[in-house]
Formats: structure tokens, sequence, C-alpha cells
């Protein structure tokens, strides 16, 4: 069991282990000179100086010593770089110096020590496995006050140490940093927003991150197989209903201080790890749980306010963890466990009759299943004024500018009288005049999310302007035991007459539109695995496919890392998956085909908005339990979207069913796979 004396020596520990060594070489020359760039100058003479400044920055970085500072006016550099000299880069203004990598593999390779970065944007690297706007192979760089979107991986620190990120923001990225077998890093004041995760930390160590703000990721902060882990007054907000904020997986010793994990799908999650301490910590709103921990032993969560989640507030699995001097507060469930030991002595519940062990209206409800061991007693019977981070999310802190529309239009082939991008041919088919221009781009005369532009292009494949379209694009993973994950068509047909029903022609796309394979065999892999096959099967590493943005996609395998759930592969929802092994071992009474075509039509409702914040029977765990107030409440919600019917039903609710019932079919909100948003609603 950690002790507060204990728990204090691991937090001091950790703030001396990690220590920025990002000292400048003594050894520089002290002759430095600064060396000036501007694309603008195509006709030379060029050597530098602010009168002929080098067009390219690459040449000046060729014709530039050590210690020398380049200094890039504003512009755009369409080039790749590599510094392989100890230099400082610093542009004019950091929204319009850009170095556009025309989607190389790399538009930055960094092959030097204490090489600095400031003061710049760098945007389109190419989208495979290792490509990356910024690549460090080396020791002592810093990136400062920079921009980096558009890339598969922001910045990627390779197997290094010593590296400095600071009020840097990352946007539309497959993931804003990479820390691949790296230690002491340190990130200080940075944005993550729109990627699939913000800050991914596999196998490193010695990590400190400060003042951070995570929001609109599928994973705000992603650690795997990583210890000695600081976060200090960090923030993860409105990141993926189906994911969430701070995700430790096989990790040890990481502490949170003074952070805040608000409105989420997982405030925190902790899988497989051990020495955890959160400290001071507002966790709250969360949609599923605030902290979920599943085989984590050693967890101490102290002084932290943990109150309305919408679901539970803190759930543990073959755990082991100590709460003390928190309040908990105002969930459905304050404390769930199963094969759990919980010490929670000394903790304000609500109430000053302390938990409850039956639904109330004030306390929050406790319960111990499969042999859990709960201690709550002694329970405070006022609330801890120290308890929390003290501080408010400011989400004016960090502005950044978001891409609205494709980067690249689609271009479609054939006569364009009237330059409006749709082919005549087509034009004509609607009913448009092919002589006169449409605004097509701005046109959806039947509010299905896709414009007439991608209307035009999906025409080979089946759509209609003025008829609802849906288009699901489904990738399988081949199963070692022969098992079949590809969905069962009987079943599909089945749903598809559900949504014609409603209106709304489902497309689904297993070979037959351009997309749809069966998969390799991968076992167990991870959240970011999962991310790596989305760019590989979907994207197919293109980070201009007409597919982005008129697909959803599903992913169909044996075993992930959830037994079902929406993710976001790149920057929007679009995306699901289903784990048919896992499911078939929760659910033995449903045939597999079931499972997996159930399954699905769930997480794609989930595409189109309907999660857990629009209405409560939605991903509902606790109406699973029989004669529960949850159950009674929504009982009548006779839709897949709801736990208790997943596997019964396979469409959604007309909200005709009495009392707790939801419209489903008439909130589906079709441009969320395009333009998500998970704000909590006011």
């Amino acid at each position: 069991m950690i002790t507060h004396t204990k728990a204090t020596a691991i937090l001091i520990l950790f703030l001396l282990a990690i220590i920025p060594i990002n000292a400048m070489n003594t050894n520089e020359t002290t002759m430095a000179k600064t060396i000036y760039v501007d694309d603008n100058n195509t006709i030379g003479p060029w050597d530098g100086t602010t009168t002929h400044p080098y067009q390219h920055i690459q040449e000046a970085i060729d014709n530039a010593t050590q210690g020398d500072t380049i200094y890039m006016y504003k512009g755009i550099y369409y080039e790749q770089i590599r510094i392989n000299k100890t230099l400082t880069i610093n542009g004019e203004h950091k929204n319009s110096t850009i170095i556009d990598g025309g989607y190389s593999h790399i538009v930055v390779s960094i092959i030097a020590d204490h090489v600095t970065i400031t003061n710049l944007t760098v945007r389109n690297s190419g989208g495979y496995m290792n490509d990356a706007g910024i690549m460090i192979n080396t020791q002592n760089v810093t990136i400062a006050d920079c921009i980096i979107y558009r890339t598969k991986t922001g910045i990627y620190i390779n197997q290094t140490q010593g590296n400095l990120i600071q009020n840097c923001s990352f946007h539309n990225n497959g993931e804003g940093v990479y820390l691949r077998e790296s230690s002491y890093t340190t990130i200080i004041e940075t944005l993550f927003c729109h990627n699939a995760i913000g800050l991914n930390s596999q196998g490193s160590h010695h990590i400190n991150i400060i003042g951070c703000y995570a929001h609109t990721n599928g994973i705000g902060f992603f650690l795997n197989n990583s210890s000695i882990c600081t976060f200090s007054q960090c923030t993860a907000y409105n990141n993926n209903d189906n994911q969430g904020g701070f995700f430790l997986e096989f990790c040890h010793d990481i502490a949170l201080s003074k952070c805040i994990a608000d409105h989420n799908g997982f405030g925190i999650r902790t899988k497989n790890c051990s020495n955890i301490v959160i400290t001071q910590t507002d966790i709250l709103w969360n949609t599923h749980f605030g902290i979920k921990m599943d085989d984590a032993q050693d967890v101490l969560i102290t002084q932290s306010t943990i109150t309305k989640n919408m679901r539970y507030s803190i759930h543990a699995t073959n755990s082991s963890c100590t709460l003390i001097s928190n309040n908990i507060y105002d969930s459905l469930f304050g404390l769930y466990a199963e094969k759990s030991k919980c010490s929670a002595g000394k903790n304000w519940w609500g109430s000053i009759f302390g938990p409850a062990h039956r639904e109330r209206l004030i306390q929050d409800r406790i319960l111990g299943k499969k042999q859990s061991k709960i201690t709550t007693i002694p329970f405070l019977r006022l609330s801890v004024k120290s308890a929390g981070a003290g501080w408010n999310i400011d989400e004016t802190r960090f502005p950044v500018s978001l891409p609205t529309s494709r980067y690249q239009p689609i271009v479609i082939p054939g006569q364009d009288s009237d330059g409006d991008g749709a082919p005549d041919i087509w034009e004509e088919k609607y009913g448009y005049d092919p002589y006169v221009s449409d605004n097509h781009l701005a046109l959806d005369p039947d509010h299905d999310g896709l414009n007439n532009i991608e209307e035009c292009y999906m025409d080979q494949w089946g759509a209609n302007p003025f008829k609802k379209d849906v288009f699901l694009e489904i990738d399988w993973m081949q199963s070692p035991d022969g098992l079949i994950n590809k969905p069962s068509q009987a079943l599909l047909t089945e749903v598809k007459q559900l949504f014609a029903e409603n209106e709304i022609t489902l497309h689904v796309d297993m070979g037959e539109l351009g997309g749809g394979e069966e998969i390799s065999y991968t076992p167990q892999f991870s959240y970011a695995d999962l991310r790596d096959f989305y760019w590989n099967y979907f994207l197919h590493n293109d980070l201009n496919n007409p597919r982005k943005g008129i697909f959803h996609y599903a992913f169909i395998c044996d075993k992930g890392p959830g037994a079902g759930h929406t993710f976001i592969g790149w920057d929007e929802l679009d995306s699901f998956e289903i784990s048919a092994q896992t499911l078939q071992e929760k659910q033995p009474s449903y045939t597999r085909d079931r499972l997996i075509v159930g399954g699905s039509v769930h997480e794609l409702g989930h595409t189109f908005g309907l999660i857990a914040d629009v209405y409560g029977g939605i991903d509902n765990m606790i109406d699973t339990m029989l004669f529960s107030k949850q159950y009674w409440n929504y009982r009548n919600y006779k839709s897949c979207l709801n736990y208790f019917y997943t596997y019964k039903i396979l469409g959604y609710s007309d909200g005709t069913h009495g009392p707790g019932d939801f419209n489903d079919w008439e909130n589906l909100d079709f441009t969320f796979f395009k333009n998500t948003q998970f704000n909590l609603p006011k």
C-alpha cells in the first residue's frame, strides 16, 4: 500500500530525475553569424546577407558553420531540409513562415546536437510509418514557438535524450509528438488538438510534461511501456467519447499533479501499470469513466476532485488502489470494483452519511463484486477544501486555425464547360445547367454530409445528390484460428433495409467500391497500432485520399485494444474497431456474425454524433443491471446504442416505444464524422 511518505518521495524523485539537459555545447564557435533566407529572392545573387538572402533553407544550412543562426523571412519554402550542424533556425512569424514538405517522407531531419528551431510552421509530411514533420535523431534539440500540422507524426524523437518542446501547437496529425525509446524529454506549454494521438510515448522514460493542453484528439496523452514520467498542470478535455484523456499502458512510476481530465470518454486510464500517483487533480464530466483501472497495482489518488462523471467516477478491475482526502460525488457510481482491493477511507462522498451501497439521490454508490475488498470507513463528513487542481481551463489560451475544407480538391475527369468542378454529364443527369457555374462545394441538397463534388465523385458507386447516402468501408483481419471476421452479407442486407426504411442508402464496401480488403493477422495490438492500420489500409498513406470525408471506416479483428469502440485515426471521429473474439468471449450466447454486425451498427451510430452526451441511454453500462434505476429509465429505448439491446436490435430507435425512448434516426448528424466536436452540452 502506498503511504503519504512514499508518495511524497516518489514525486521528489520524479522531479529530481527529470532535468532537461539542453545546455548549449561549450565548444561552439564564438564567431557565430546570422544568415538570411527569403523565398522571394528568386533571381539572386545569393550570399546569405540581408541584401542578398539565400532563396532556399538548405543552401543556407550548407553554407553555415557551427553556432550560426539562420533567419527565415515570411514565405512558403517548399523543400525538405537536413540539419547536420549546431544551428539556430528562426522564422520571422510562426504563422506565415512555413516549411512545406510536399508530402515527402521527412520535412526537417535533424542529425546534429544542440539544434534550435523557433517561430515557424512545418506541414505536409508523407503518410507512412516513419514519416514526420521533424525527425530528431540527436540530443539537446529545442523546438519552440512552432506549429506542426498535416503530418503522420509532428515531431518524431527517435532513441535519443535531452530534447525540449516548448510553446508549440500540433493539429491534424497522426500524432503530435512520438517519443520512441527516448529519455529526459521536456514538453512545456504545448497544444495538441485534432490528432489521432496528441503525445505518444513508447518505451521512453524520464519525461516531464508541464502546462500542456490536449483536446479533440482520439487520445490526448498515450504512454505505453514508459516510466518515470510526470504531468504537471496539464489538461485533457473534450477528447474522443470512446477514447479519452490520459492513457497509461504497461507503465510504472507515473505522476499526475494539478491536472484536469474534463469531458473525455476515459479521463484517466491505467492498464497493466504500477506505482501511479494522482494528486490534486480534477476528474469530471467524463462520459464513461473518470478513472479506469485494469490490472493496475499501487495506484494512489489523493486530494483530487472526482465529480459529475456520467457513468463511473472510479472503476477498478483486478487492481489495487488507495484513495485518500478526495471529494468523490455526483456520479452514478462513485466506486465500482471487481476482483480489486480499494482502501478508500477518509474521503468525502457528497454526504455527511458517507457513500451509499444502494442507489440513492444524493450519495455516490459503492459496489464491490467478485471478491473485491473495499474499505470506506472512516469517511469524511465535510468536503476537502484543498482538493483539486486549483485552476480552470482557458479555451482561448492556444488559438489555432484549423483547415475547414479539403487541402487538395477532388478532381473529377470529364468535360466541365462552366468550370465549377462537376462535369457536364453529371450536371445534366441531376438537373444542373452545365453552362452556369454552381458552388457545388457548398451544395448538399439531401443534407447527408456530402457536398455535390463528393456526390459527383461517388456517382460511379451509386451516390445521388438528392437522396441520403452513407458510405462505409470495412477491412477485416485474418484469424489464426480460421474464424471469419468478414461481416455477414445476410445481416448487412438486413441493416441496409433498416436504413432504407428511413430514406438512407447505406453503401458497404468490402471490395466492391474501390476499398475494403482482408488484412494479414497481427496479434494483440495497441491504440497506436490501430491508428497505423487506419493510415495503411484506409488512407493508403495518402493525406489527400479523396475517400477521407466520404467513407466511414470499420476495422474488424480478433482482439484489439477495445472490444468495440470508435476511434480517431487522423483528425475526426470517422472510424471504429470491432474485436470479434473478445466480444465472443464476453457474449457467448450470440453468434460471431451477430456480434460483428450488431457492434458495427452501434459504433457507426457514434460516427453520426450519437454519443453519451446526446442521450443518457446511449453507452450506459449501468442500464444493463436488471431492475436498476437506469434500467427502468431506459428499458424502452429500443436501440442498438443501448447496451441492453446492442446485439438484439440491428438498428436505431424511432422514439415511439414509450417513456425513456429516444429518436435516433431524427438525431443523426451526417456531418459529425468530418467535423467532430466533443464540447460538453450546456
